[in-house]
């Protein structure tokens, strides 16, 4: 496991005073500074007053969130006298090892996740629940939402996200608004690909094709839009919605409008201007931003059926280990030191896609991309959270791959799923 370690010591305060700084509001300002600046520490935190042994608080985050972790921990040591180990490990390896290394008493006592981890992480008891208090306001509702489960919260939310359509204005200059123009629009650019869809893993394939299998009304599971629940007893992969997108999906592999490729080839062919669209995340507008060699920009997945097309909506957040010997200290330095203003704002910098923090959201109104992914969100439904999700990343990604290369039909393809699926839930 690849790990950096960023560490500061001093002396440990009285545990009396930490309880105080517990959950503790914080004030603070509209404007945010550069992402290196520390925000200034929590008045709910008390200074240390004492010597004594170092207490350490550990924490696992990705390449792009350890910057503006680190940043952060010195003001929360300083406050504390609590030592800060911030190590970096690969978002895609976090939820197995946190799984593995709680138990045996040698894993964080925060990591970042996924929301849809969340029901899967709370039945094998590794998360632990989280009290907002009077943070929650700040954070948009759909954010912390996505966190809750069973009637507790179980992460700080720091993103929300949804995919989109980004696609070449130098061969593209109008976005299309309904999938039928997408092929019209490759075809008057006489581009060498037209759509390029992530396949070659799993999850990938599952995640990225799923607005064609939900174009006309299909889920995974039944949904309750009232209370943004499911009930995975209930599996509606096989419905005729579903059978619909998936067909749908294999008429566009047919026509050749979607490339059955892996997603390091989807990315690669659309910067180097082969493919006119490219059906992927915010994640990557700062590498299209980065790059020269295109023109681009971004707009909603055209429309399949007679309803805006929703993409799954996902959320990222700061969860705290279930096996941790230090959730009041953990809980002190998300609420006091993660849930700002500043830190939102540099974890909104450091990742630009969309954000969970209000604040930081009303200061993105000027950019139109963020906009539309926003938007893209606004038409999407949330991914579930729910355990019973871990039995459908499989089936379904590998199932809908075997469509996208050539090898099953959908209607076959999405009743294997739908069958699997149920067979896992059911304890098969």
């Amino acid at each position: 496991m690849l790990k950096k370690r960023f560490a500061w010591s001093a002396s440990l305060m009285a545990l009396s005073m930490l309880a105080a700084a517990c959950g503790g509001g914080t004030t603070e300002t509209t404007a945010a500074p550069a992402t290196t600046a520390a925000p200034a520490p929590s008045t709910t935190a008390a200074p240390a007053t004492t010597a004594g042994p170092t207490q350490t608080l550990t924490i696992w985050a990705d390449e792009r969130k350890v910057g503006p972790v680190e940043a952060v921990a010195p003001a929360f040591t300083e406050a504390t006298g609590v030592e800060v180990v911030v190590e970096l490990v690969p978002f895609g390896e976090i939820r197995d090892q946190v799984s593995t290394a709680g138990p045996a008493g040698e894993g964080p006592d925060i990591f970042v996740g996924a929301h849809d981890w969340t029901g899967e992480l709370v039945a094998n008891g590794v998360a632990a629940p989280i009290d907002l208090g009077a943070k929650r306001d700040s954070f948009l509702e759909s954010a912390v939402n996505a966190f809750g489960f069973e009637g507790q919260t179980y992460g700080v939310p720091y993103v929300t996200e949804a995919i989109a359509l980004y696609y070449n204005t130098d061969l593209v200059p109008t976005a299309p608004a309904t999938f039928d123009e997408v092929a019209a629009a490759c075809d008057a650019a006489g581009s060498e690909v037209c759509l390029g869809v992530a396949g070659g893993g799993a999850a990938t394939d599952a995640y990225h094709n799923y607005p064609f299998v939900s174009a006309f009304g299909a889920s995974i599971f039944a949904y309750d839009s009232a209370t943004g629940s499911y009930d995975p007893s209930e599996v509606l992969l096989d419905t005729p919605e579903a059978i619909q997108g998936g067909q749908y999906l294999e008429a566009q592999v047919e026509a050749g409008v979607v490339e059955s490729t892996d997603y390091d080839t989807a990315k690669n062919l659309f910067l180097e201007g082969k493919s006119a669209f490219w059906i992927t995340g915010p994640w990557e507008l700062g590498t299209l931003r980065d790059q020269s060699t295109i023109n681009w920009d971004v707009a909603v997945i055209p429309q399949i059926g007679d309803q805006p097309t929703q993409p799954f909506v996902g959320a990222q957040g700061f969860f705290i280990s279930a096996f941790s010997e230090n959730q009041l200290l953990a809980q002190t330095f998300l609420l006091d030191f993660i849930a700002t203003d500043e830190t939102m704002q540099a974890l909104y910098d450091a990742d630009p896609r969309g954000t969970a923090w209000k604040a930081v959201e009303a200061g993105l109104s000027s950019d139109p991309q963020v906009q539309v992914f926003a938007q893209a969100a606004g038409n999407g439904i949330p991914m579930p959270n729910v355990p019973e999700m871990a039995s459908v990343w499989g089936p379904l990604g590998d199932n809908l791959l075997l469509v996208r290369n050539g090898e099953l039909d959908a209607e076959t393809a999405l009743k294997t799923a739908a069958e699997a699926i149920r067979t896992a839930v059911a304890g098969g």
